[in-house]
């Protein structure tokens, strides 16, 4: 699984359909700015984890334990890809860092969120050890608003640092 996802991070097409998505945003949306299309790219990422996440930790909280899933794979991969997106929107120079950048945050939130995940089904195992429902709505809402959460933390972020509104600046140098 480790091998699959570190191909798909570093995989070259990730960057194309990163640049096709935002081409395609400016079609559909011609007058928004760049902050506008940083924006929608944010929340189309962050519903797209948070809805990955409800449907993998939902059925967790049910049988009271996540196993390793593909919610996690789909998250790195899908905040590496709005990185890279929010890089086109920009129009950032520093590619290699832009890469590291969505490969670490993507890797970092995840992970983190995964976690958190876990950490709240065991929680839901010990307080419900009798109801697997509602283990099942309650880990199924955590674990998607934990997800969204960390994809519109990291979207955010990154959309000032590529914006050079924060302090740290992705692809420039800070004196």
């Amino acid at each position: 699984m480790y091998a699959a996802l570190a191909r798909a991070v570093l995989n070259e097409r990730d960057r194309d359909l990163a640049a096709a998505q935002v081409a395609n945003l400016r079609q559909r949306h011609p007058r928004a700015s760049r902050d506008e299309l940083a924006r929608r790219l944010i929340r189309s990422a962050a519903l797209q984890c948070g809805a990955a996440s409800l449907l993998w930790t939902g059925p967790a909280a049910f049988f009271g334990a996540m196993p390793a899933g593909p919610d996690l794979a789909y998250q790195v991969v899908a905040l590496n890809r709005l990185i890279l997106a929010l890089a086109a929107v920009y129009r950032s120079p520093a590619a290699a860092r832009n890469r590291a950048a969505g490969v670490a945050a993507g890797l970092g939130m995840g992970v983190a969120a995964d976690l958190m995940r876990r950490g709240f089904v065991h929680v839901l195992r010990q307080a419900f050890p009798r109801r697997p429902g509602a283990r099942s709505v309650a880990g199924g809402l955590v674990g998607g608003a934990v997800s969204y959460g960390a994809a519109m933390a990291v979207g955010n972020f990154a959309r000032q640092a590529f914006a050079g509104e924060g302090t740290f600046r992705l692809g420039h140098r800070t004196r």
